[in-house]
């Protein structure tokens, strides 16, 4: 009744309505306030004496008596309400602030394998609600706030301000719905939230909204997530202080708990270019996460590169091995001899397990090009030498092969006696570049002129051919220093020399293979690696070599002898280095033809093919006149994205200094500018600075000039590591954030139950209105007069005055 009464003054008064979720609080406060116990005692001592007077005076009833001294005390009480200058005072509450954070991480993108089929069915029916490409965490949260047009929201916004937060870095105000026709535009915002922030942040978030709204704490908070923090303060550790601001957390766990499990390919390395019946190596590295120990199959398939539907690939190998422990990568092989040509897909592949974290992670692909048609060698050398006899012999045999060979010393009946020869060295640029690899033995160089020579370089830097200089003890590759051949050769001559030229004998040598070597084709002898190391650790020992100690920086050594050193660490045997478009090989030795000893030409008539072919895929690619590569096949976002664009014919590149490549990822594209490297011409370079996670395509938007394919690279961006080393929903954490601020634990499961269990929303004070004056008003004087009036005119009516 009493703030009824107040209310009702306020109106008269003039007192602005309250507004949209605010509330008016009206009452009465005093300007000059006596000390409490001094009113009582006024009040009291001078109702006493009013009875006591009123008691003793007239013969009136007591009851009209009584009546008098109500009147005379009201004028008593009237003079205190004016003296302590009484005023109204009106206080405006509004409605408090309710607080949802969604949680927009990256490892809210995980699509989670529950076993539990009533937890399963809970997160599809709040998936389907939202806009996720997939079934994933975040779509579990989007999918309840915006299910039964978002009736959470709605409901909340009658008795609160609802303010919608992401937080996985500092945490973004998304939308603030203060009435319901605001509620159509937050739910828009909400389904284009993608789950890409690169850190985990919990506990950090809470504190700054709690700071952010330290003048009219929330009612409760409602937060959507894994639980697991990457990064700043504990979840737990900023509930300690949302407890003492007394403002409840109702944590809603996204994901499974239960401990990852994930196999995944990656980096897969096989040959651009091989040959029918070649063993091809299809190298890749398996990670894994929850399987340690367990048998893993995997499968390599090929398709047709015209094929555009995956179903057709038909499985051609298989392997199992055993998954590692987590986060340690294995290295797996398997090794196929292909038997169609053309553009063939070869896919790698693991059959997803159950409750896998991610299955898009077990294929890995790439596109080979199987030839079958004849290399064209040449061989040159002075002498028929015993290296020079079985090789020849081997590869006028090879149907692979059409061979033709310079024999410098021989007469002209030579050429005209044998099929293969030629009379002399091809003086033409044309006719030298028509061949795809030169095998240059023991050649001496005053048979050739400095014209023949420089077509030799000019054959493996711009067209990009293949030379393989075979070591002898009379002018290769000694004889060599100071001819244009030098540009061409892996060694540094200056420090190069013949041991046996200097009386020193020489023991017999098995050469090692070096971790290059171990992973080369060249050295492919068995099905795998570890029996073509078998095989290569079984052949005769070889008794001479050139002693390079030197290697120029940029060859890569295959083989090396044993004990014997140099500046360089072992002295290499067998070693190459790409020289422009091309490579250049030099092997330091000139007795591989006693690897024949009781077994033929079977592998040392393997290495000579796969050496060949391994040279000559530099030319083949050739066809390719231009090549786009990334510096990894993997990057974290945030992680720059090195592109380089390469023409192995210099004339080629633009004049301009400047390509444009166009990046792709889901239907989406930009251009990228490269830019001319320091100190080439024919070298493109640029950065892509960050990107979001997903695959990506890279191609070449092509100058004029180039005919033929376009070239394109393929990269793959992941999420930041952190986000995904501890994918499982944390649980106890959450647990102990709802109970240390007295809030409640959900999962989807149980989360429809959310809104009955939050508390009841209290009012929150705003502002306080100017006080309006009461003590001093007419009405209020005209009671006094009013009061007093009446009482004289009492008085006089029973003759008391």
């Amino acid at each position: 009744m009493w703030d009824w009464l107040l209310r009702r003054l306020a109106d008269r008064l003039g007192v602005e309505p309250a507004r949209a979720g605010e509330a008016i609080v009206p009452h009465i406060r005093f300007e000059q306030p006596w000390p409490q116990a001094v009113t009582l005692l006024v009040v009291a001592g001078c109702a006493a004496l009013i009875v006591w007077l009123y008691r003793r005076e007239g013969s009136a009833s007591l009851a009209y008596k009584l009546c008098l001294a109500a009147l005379r005390l009201t004028l008593v009480v009237l003079t205190v309400f004016m003296l302590s200058e009484a005023v109204l005072s009106v206080e405006r509450t509004g409605l408090p602030y309710f607080v949802i954070m969604v949680d927009d991480s990256a490892s809210e993108q995980i699509v989670d394998q529950f076993e539990n089929p009533r937890t399963k069915a809970a997160v599809a029916e709040l998936a389907k609600h939202s806009s996720q490409p997939e079934p994933n965490r975040l779509a579990v949260a989007e999918g309840f706030l915006v299910q039964d047009n978002a009736r959470l929201i709605a409901e909340l916004q009658k008795q609160n301000k609802v303010r919608l937060y992401l937080v996985s870095g500092t945490p973004r105000l998304l939308a603030e719905v203060d009435k319901p026709e605001e509620i159509k535009a937050a739910v828009e915002k909400l389904r284009k939230v993608a789950p890409t922030g690169g850190q985990s942040k919990l506990g950090d978030g809470v504190r700054e909204i709690l700071t952010e709204l330290r003048g009219v704490p929330p009612s409760a908070f409602v937060l959507f997530s894994d639980g697991q923090t990457t990064d700043g303060e504990s979840l737990a550790k900023a509930a300690e202080l949302a407890a003492k601001k007394g403002v409840p957390i109702y944590t809603v766990g996204l994901g499974s708990p239960e401990p990852a499990r994930d196999l995944e390919l990656t980096e897969l390395l096989v040959d651009d270019v091989v040959f029918v019946d070649d063993m091809v190596r299809f190298q890749a590295k398996l990670l894994a996460r929850g399987f340690n120990g367990q048998e893993v199959t995997i499968r390599l398939k090929e398709r047709d590169a015209k094929s555009a539907d995956a179903k057709e690939a038909r499985v051609i190998e298989s392997t199992t091995v055993t998954a590692p422990p987590d986060n340690q990568p294995k290295r797996v092989e398997i090794g196929h001899r292909p038997k169609q040509t053309g553009e063939v897909i070869y896919t790698l592949e693991i059959d997803p397990r159950p409750r896998e974290l991610q299955t898009e992670n077990n294929r890995i692909e790439r596109t080979v090009n199987v030839r079958k048609e004849k290399l064209k060698v040449l061989f040159v050398d002075n002498e028929p030498r015993y290296e020079y006899r079985y090789l020849k012999n081997y590869l006028e045999r090879e149907e692979t092969i059409n061979l033709s060979v310079v024999l410098l010393s021989s007469d002209q009946q030579y050429s005209e006696q044998d099929r293969s020869a030629l009379s002399t060295f091809p003086a033409a640029k044309d006719e030298l570049f028509g061949y795809d690899v030169v095998l240059v033995g023991d050649a001496d160089p005053s048979f050739m002129s400095q014209s023949q020579m420089q077509n030799l370089v000019e054959f493996v830097t711009q067209k990009g051919g293949g030379i393989l200089f075979i070591a002898g003890e009379n002018f290769d590759p000694l004889s060599y220093k100071g001819s244009p051949l030098e540009l061409l050769l892996p060694i540094e001559l200056a420090e190069a020399r013949n041991p046996t030229a200097l009386g020193n004998a020489l023991s017999a040598f098995r050469p090692e293979l070096t971790v290059e070597g171990r992973g080369s084709p060249i050295f492919r002898f068995g099905d795998d690696e570890a029996s073509s190391n078998q095989v290569w650790q079984n052949l005769p020992e070889l008794f001479w070599l050139i002693e390079c100690p030197r290697k120029k920086p940029a060859a890569v050594v295959l083989a090396e002898h044993p004990t014997l050193t140099g500046s360089d660490g072992k002295l290499p045997v067998m070693l190459y280095q790409f020289v422009g478009a091309g490579k250049s090989m030099l092997n330091t030795i000139d007795d591989t033809w006693r690897w024949r000893f009781r077994v033929g030409d079977r592998y040392f008539g393997r290495y000579w093919i796969q050496t060949i072919r391994f040279l000559a895929r530099s030319k083949l690619l050739g066809q390719k006149q231009a090549e786009l590569l990334t510096d990894r096949r993997r990057y974290q976002r945030n992680q720059p994205i090195q592109i380089r664009v390469r023409f192995p014919n210099p004339a080629l590149a633009p004049a301009s200094g400047e390509v444009n490549v166009q990046i792709e990822q889901k239907g989406q594209a930009r251009t990228l500018k490269l830019k001319t490297a320091p100190g080439s011409k024919n070298i493109f370079e640029g950065a892509l600075p960050q990107a979001p996670e997903g695959e990506y395509t890279v191609r070449l938007l092509p100058p004029p000039v180039l005919e033929g394919p376009i070239p394109t690279s393929t990269f793959r961006v992941d999420p930041p590591a952190g986000e995904l080393e501890r994918p499982q929903m944390n649980e106890p954490e959450l647990l102990r954030v709802a109970q240390t601020t007295g809030g409640k634990f959900y999962t989807p499961e149980t989360v429809q139950t959310l809104l009955k269990d939050l508390p009841k929303p209290q009012k929150v004070p705003l502002d306080t209105d100017p006080p309006i004056p009461l003590w001093n008003t007419w009405p209020v004087l005209a009671l006094f007069l009013v009061v007093l009036t009446g009482e004289w005119l009492l008085r006089k009516r029973k003759q008391m005055v």
